[in-house]
C-alpha cells in the first residue's frame, strides 16, 4: 500500500445532494500508521487513524498546499511533510516548528475538517452535512454470518451507471453467461418495484443459475432469489438466496465519485453459510464478476446517465433502473447526470 488512494486530480464538483451523502474513500484496514488520500467529488481528503479513531481533512496544507496525506502521524497529530506543521483531530494547527514555542499561532492556521465514519469495513467520508446516518444491516453486523469487503475497483465511467448496472437482472445472462446466468434462461419473471422516501426495491426476484456458488450443497445449477434495493443515491445492496435450502448472499455496492466520469467501487460481501470456503475464493469471483461488469459499463454512451427517459429505449425488465433515475431525479442531484 503506498498511502494514495484515488485518481488523477480532478475539479471540484458540485452537487447539493452528494456533497451530504457518505462516500466510502478506504476499506478500515488501510488507514493504519500512515494516512491515505482519497479524492471525493474532486476534493482531496486526507485519512488518518489515532487512538481515538479515524478522521478525515482536507488533504492541504493551509501553509503552502502541500499534502497532508504525505506526512505522518506524531503524537496522535497529522504532521504536514513540508514543514512540520502539526494538525488534530479538529484540524487546528497545534506547532509551528519555524517559531518560537511562545509565539501564538494564527488562529487561520485550521485545515477544514470532514465528517469521518467506520462502518461495514469500510470509512466514510461526508464532505458536507450529512443528510442521515449509515444505516444498520444486520448481515454485515451479526456474528453468524461471514462479512467481508471487495474491491477497491477503478471505474471510468460515471457512479451513477455503476449503480444502475447493479439494479440491472437481464445482464446476468449474457455479460456473467456461464457464472450468474446462461442466455437458455434469458427471460425475466414479472417483478414488482417499490419506492420509498429513502430507498427503491423489487420484491423477489427467482432467477436460475446453470452453476452453484462455491460452498453450495448443489452439484449443479438452482434458482436463487434476487432482491435488489438502492438506498442512497450511489449506494446499493442486494440479496440472493438460494430457494432450496435459504443459504444467503448479500452483496452491498457503493460508489466513490471521484469526478463526472470516473469512480471507485467498494462491494461488502456477506454469507450465512460455507465457513469452511476461504474468503479469498469468495473475493475473487466477485474481482471476476466485476471485472465483466467493468467492460460494459466503461463502453456506454453517453457516459453520464440521461434524465431524460426517452433518450434510450426502456424496457419493462428495467423496471428498476427507471424507478432509480426518477428517484435521483427528483432529489435534484447533477453529478453522474445528464
Amino acid at each position: 500500500m503506498n498511502g494514495t488512494i484515488g485518481m488523477n486530480e480532478q475539479a471540484i464538483l458540485r452537487d447539493n445532494v452528494l456533497e451530504h451523502e457518505w462516500h466510502p474513500v478506504c476499506k478500515s484496514a488501510d488507514v493504519t500508521s500512515k494516512p491515505v488520500s482519497a479524492t471525493v467529488l474532486g476534493e482531496r481528503v486526507a485519512i488518518y487513524r489515532n487512538s481515538r479513531g479515524v478522521h478525515a481533512l482536507r488533504d492541504l496544507c493551509v501553509h503552502r498546499g502541500a499534502m497532508l496525506s504525505k506526512g505522518w502521524i506524531d503524537n496522535e497529530k497529522l504532521v504536514c511533510p513540508y514543514h512540520g506543521w502539526q494538525y488534530d483531530d479538529s484540524g487546528r494547527c497545534v506547532c509551528i516548528p519555524a517559531q518560537g514555542k511562545d509565539d501564538q499561532i494564527p488562529p487561520r492556521a485550521k485545515a477544514v475538517k470532514y465528517h469521518c465514519r467506520e462502518k461495514y469495513g469500510i470509512v466514510w467520508v461526508c464532505i458536507g452535512e450529512p443528510k442521515a446516518e449509515l444505516p444498520d444491516f444486520e448481515e454485515f453486523d451479526n456474528p453468524d454470518y461471514r462479512p467481508l469487503v471487495c474491491g477497491p475497483y477503478h471505474v471510468e465511467a460515471a457512479g451513477t451507471r455503476v449503480i444502475e448496472n447493479f439494479t440491472d437482472f437481464a445482464h446476468l445472462m449474457y455479460v456473467h453467461g456461464g457464472l450468474l446466468g446462461h442466455p437458455d434462461y434469458s427471460e425475466l419473471p414479472d417483478f414488482q418495484v417499490f419506492k420509498e422516501e429513502n430507498r427503491v426495491y423489487t420484491g423477489d426476484v427467482p432467477i436460475f443459475q446453470p452453476v452453484a456458488h462455491s460452498g453450495s450443497e448443489h452439484k449443479e445449477g438452482t434458482t436463487y432469489v434476487y432482491v435488489k434495493e438502492v438506498f442512497r443515491p450511489l449506494a446499493a445492496r442486494l440479496s440472493k438466496r438460494d430457494a432450496a435450502t435459504g443459504q444467503t448472499l448479500w452483496i452491498m455496492l457503493t460508489v466513490l465519485p471521484v469526478s463526472e466520469k470516473e469512480c471507485i467501487v467498494y462491494m461488502p460481501v456477506s454469507r450465512n453459510y460455507a465457513f469452511d470456503v476461504p474468503d479469498s475464493q469468495f473475493m475473487q469471483f466477485q474481482d471476476t464478476v466485476f471485472e465483466q461488469d467493468k467492460w460494459i459499463i466503461e463502453t456506454q454512451k453517453p457516459e453520464l446517465l440521461p434524465l431524460d427517459l426517452q433518450a434510450e429505449l426502456n424496457h419493462r425488465a428495467d423496471r428498476l433502473s427507471v424507478a432509480y433515475r426518477r428517484w435521483i431525479t427528483q432529489m435534484g442531484m447533477r453529478v453522474g447526470m445528464i
